[in-house]
């Protein structure tokens, strides 16, 4: 269970904290709580002395609390210096008892530190006054001045203002999800063999989430297949008229030619492509089921969605398909929504085992679509049995690759150079650099590549467990006012696609799951996250933490730790309460201001 001492004296306004937090944010901080325990939170009034702030952020908590999504934070930039400084300083004293406090490497005083690698030399200073209060709750505040007063009950009377349009906006909490039979008749049939997208992925998720009740809460949204135009948003012209036009026989007749050298095809096609009678109905109906998905939740009408869909598309390349993915869904939502719908940031998160290289190729200079994948990658020996040259080949997706001319920062890339990735390496890639840099960005809509192929038992070798697949979804519910996309990607085998897309949407529908166990990094995974991470410091003002620690000295003020408290209280330490004989009583106090 999580208790929170909920003191709401941090807020714009408390003149006893004269802080500068937002009421927005404490919804935020609740709901990242949520993730942990299962959901099973407590949350206990302290403080609070400004009415305003103070009746704004416990209306921001409890509309997390009662499943709402936070309201949408502005893009927070690089945090204060001196909040930096603290917050090394208590991971430094810390990380020996912690295994997640593990990103920070030791300070060697003998070997200078590599280029553009800070040190940080904690210090355990009280910056206090010289004679401690015998109990500061009660001593005097500074309060504001009669004009600051004025500009903080402006400031935050525009705050409820802009809180209750969001509020208005949201007038459903449902989740929706897009489905079709049609999709089924891809790659079927006797002549389709050795086909891992098969048609049985799509029923083993929608029975078992009809079998469970999860679809009887849901809202099924309206299918139709993609639109005359809408394929060339992502794909260029030649491929897309193939795309919007082509018959199941001519995608047959390319597919079953592809391997043949003396076939005189105008398109490149892979040979892991497969089509069936079907197929040209298929790929249209996988755009536009994902389509009506988002248009559903950018509209307000659902809260969240999911878009049962296949083929997959995030292989899918503007000039070709690739990888059993025909046209790229993802991508072709994305380009919807800045092209047509008029969105200036879209998040695109991706962790389907695969590097989703289709999807990188078409943002890789746009800066309105931030692009983050976790998947395996290269480890440098080609070794197949560690990780080794994993698809799609080639160096694309590798940490370096950051994007290009005014995309540069834009795409971000942490490839797992090993095998095996659990629950805990996937948590902290998601708490070290996917959610501090979303919300640097600030998007108004994420889409999600679901690839359930790093899960646990699949083909990619992994382990994430549906636990994991929770916990990322819920994560990402706390960006862009809750709009999140979820669009299927990989995942074959049967019990992996049933718990996974169950786990994802209970998830979307803030219902519990039962099994939460500590998590904490790899070793291996550790020095993949720090590659990405030393990677994007220079683009992302929000990563401040890789730095090399010094080990902790104390203040030479402070007293040695075998002398007792109360003469500690003398000396004016902190965290040394004053001796219980030195408090003096209620009527004893004079309480000024």
């Amino acid at each position: 269970m999580v208790i929170v001492s909920a003191g709401y004296d941090a807020a714009i306004g408390c003149p006893e904290g004269r802080m500068n937090v937002s009421p927005a944010f404490y919804g935020h901080f609740t709901h990242a709580l949520m993730n942990l325990a299962g959901g099973k939170i407590a949350v206990i009034l302290e403080g609070g002395y400004c009415a305003d702030s103070l009746s704004e952020g416990v209306a921001c908590t409890l509309e997390v609390l009662l499943g709402r999504p936070p309201i949408p934070l502005p893009a927070l930039g690089r945090p204060d210096q001196s909040v930096v400084d603290s917050i090394l300083n208590v991971i430094s004293v810390l990380r020996d008892h912690w295994k997640g406090l593990v990103f920070q490497d030791r300070f060697d005083v003998g070997v200078p530190p590599s280029k553009g690698m800070k040190v940080h030399k904690p210090e355990v200073v009280f910056n206090g006054p010289t004679e401690p209060c015998a109990n500061e709750a009660y001593c005097a505040s500074v309060l504001y001045s009669a004009s600051e007063r004025v500009d903080i009950r402006h400031r935050l009377a525009a705050l409820k203002s802009s809180y209750d349009v969001f509020r208005k906006s949201k007038s459903s909490l449902r989740t929706c999800y897009g489905y079709d039979i049609g999709m089924l008749d891809h790659a079927s049939g006797p002549l389709v063999t050795d086909v891992w997208d098969t048609p049985q992925r799509l029923e083993w998720i929608y029975d078992h989430l009809k079998h469970c009740g999860i679809l009887h809460a849901c809202h099924a949204v309206d299918v139709l297949p993609a639109g005359k135009g809408k394929m060339a948003l992502f794909h260029d012209s030649t491929y897309a008229e193939v795309l919007e036009t082509a018959s199941d026989e001519a995608f047959i007749q390319t597919v079953k030619f592809h391997t043949d050298p003396a076939t005189d095809i105008s398109l490149r096609w892979a040979a892991d492509l497969f089509a069936s009678k079907g197929s040209a109905d298929a790929i249209r109906l996988a755009v536009g089921c994902l389509q009506s998905v988002v248009d559903e939740v950018l509209g307000g009408k659902s809260l969240n969605g999911f878009a049962i869909v296949r083929p997959p598309g995030h292989h899918a390349h503007s000039n070709h398909p690739a990888g059993f993915c025909f046209a790229n869904n993802v991508g072709i939502a994305a380009k919807t929504l800045i092209e047509q719908r008029g969105l200036k940031r879209v998040l695109i998160v991706d962790y389907d085992v695969h590097h989703g290289d289709g999807v990188q190729e078409a943002f890789y200079d746009d800066p309105r679509v931030l692009y983050i994948s976790i998947h395996r990658g290269l480890n440098g020996t080609k070794s197949k049995e560690n990780g080794g040259d994993f698809y799609p080949l080639g160096p694309g997706k590798g940490a370096k690759n950051v994007g290009t001319r005014a995309g540069v920062g834009f795409n971000i890339n942490l490839p797992w150079t090993e095998k095996e990735k659990a629950d805990g390496d996937y948590i902290s890639a998601f708490l070290q650099l996917v959610m501090p840099v979303a919300y640097e960005f600030a998007p108004e809509m994420t889409l999600v590549c679901c690839g359930f192929d790093a899960a646990a038992g699949d083909k990619g070798q992994m382990s994430v467990s549906p636990a994991g697949f929770y916990l990322m979804t819920r994560m990402l519910k706390s960006l862009a006012g809750g709009r999140l996309v979820l669009a299927l990607e990989g995942g074959y085998k049967q019990e992996v696609l049933e718990q996974s897309s169950e786990a994802v949407m209970r998830a979307l529908m803030d219902l519990p799951l039962v099994k939460q166990e500590s998590l904490h990094p790899s070793e291996k995974a550790v020095r993949d996250i720090k590659s990405a991470l030393d990677i994007q410091t220079p683009y992302w003002t929000c990563l401040q933490y890789r730095v090399l620690l010094e080990e902790p000295s104390v203040n030479p003020q402070a007293p040695p730790p075998n002398q007792s408290q109360a003469q500690a209280s003398e000396q004016g330490v902190v965290g040394n309460p004053p001796s219980e004989e030195s408090i003096p009583s209620l009527s004893e106090l004079t309480i000024t201001g």
